[in-house]
């Protein structure tokens, strides 16, 4: 009996949380175009809308009602978007390593390797005197480059040897991001999962058009942070529809939950996204969420829960 009243408390406890996260209804000056949706983050031309199912709208502020774009200006809502934008999140390189951080912006930088009075430097700054962090993925980089696992410091200077005392340059393009320490460090897209690389990668060739100003610049990457955010707090929302379904499921009696991956459909805008289906196979998870989501295809699944 304990059990069952603890497990009824917990939903609607989640519930709770799952109504506060429900977003707020936009509409244009007209007041014929209206979405609900929650906002991820604005700037001075743009804000970010999230809708329900997953999908992201980016909408220029000047063509909001005048209600929504005072709501914008309201004190509150810079705060909530401030602190979203500062959270920390978790990335993943392709080897399963986690980075713990947050995306800045989009980049191009050279790194310089050199082997000088018998230490390794990167762009001037000794690799022993680096955090162990930046260390890792400062390995992990070279090791792709030069197509050869470079695991740590020691086997870093077997193989600087054999460069000599010249320069190494390399050109990494990528985005910018800021650990907890505060350090910034310049992260290449081929060090990112696949999953991940589809959220940050999208707006990359329209930043690196030569004829991109600085103010189009800032707005891709203004984006890709609002991707970013989304991406993240998918996650969690990802945990707590995990635990729910978990508790219907048992109480259902349905013995399986499925992580179901969906695209958008040739010719429709959208991000991908995953959503926990409770069913008794595969394919009803297939039909279910095909079903919820029309706009989309399955492009995989698998079984979340034992």
């Amino acid at each position: 009996m304990v059990k069952l009243i603890g497990a009824a408390s917990l939903l609607l406890f989640l519930a709770a949380i799952t109504e506060l996260a429900h977003g707020r209804v936009w509409s244009d000056k007209s007041g014929r175009f209206q979405v609900e949706a929650d906002m991820i983050a604005f700037s001075d031309s743009s804000v970010v809308l999230k809708r329900p199912s997953g999908e992201l709208l980016g909408i220029a502020v000047g063509e909001l009602s005048t209600s929504d774009q005072e709501y914008l200006r309201m004190k509150e809502t810079a705060e909530k978007a401030s602190k979203s934008a500062s959270e920390m999140q978790i990335w993943t390189s392709k080897d399963g390593m986690k980075v713990r951080g947050r995306v800045l912006a989009y980049g191009r930088k050279d790194l310089i390797v050199q082997r000088k009075l018998g230490s390794v430097t990167f762009d001037g700054k000794r690799f022993g005197s680096i955090d162990p962090l930046h260390q890792k993925l400062l390995l992990k980089i070279v090791s792709h480059l030069e197509q050869q696992k470079l695991e740590d410091e020691k086997s870093l200077e077997a193989w600087a040897r054999t460069i000599g005392g010249e320069p190494k340059k390399y050109r990494l393009e990528g985005v910018l991001l800021e650990l907890e320490t505060g350090d910034q460090i310049g992260v290449p897209f081929f060090l990112f999962a696949s999953e991940e690389l589809a959220i940050l990668e999208p707006g990359w060739q329209r930043w690196v058009e030569e004829k991109a100003s600085d103010e189009q610049r800032e707005h891709e990457s203004f984006l890709m942070r609002s991707q970013a955010m989304a991406y993240q707090q998918d996650r969690v929302q990802r945990q707590i529809e995990m635990v729910k379904l978990e508790l219907l499921a048992a109480a259902a009696g349905i013995i399986g939950i499925w992580d179901v991956r969906l695209i958008p459909r040739p010719g429709l805008r959208g991000m991908p996204m995953r959503v926990m289906v409770p069913a008794a196979n595969s394919e009803v998870a297939r039909s279910v969420a095909s079903a919820r989501f029309p706009g989309y295809v399955v492009s995989g699944m698998r079984r979340a829960n034992n």
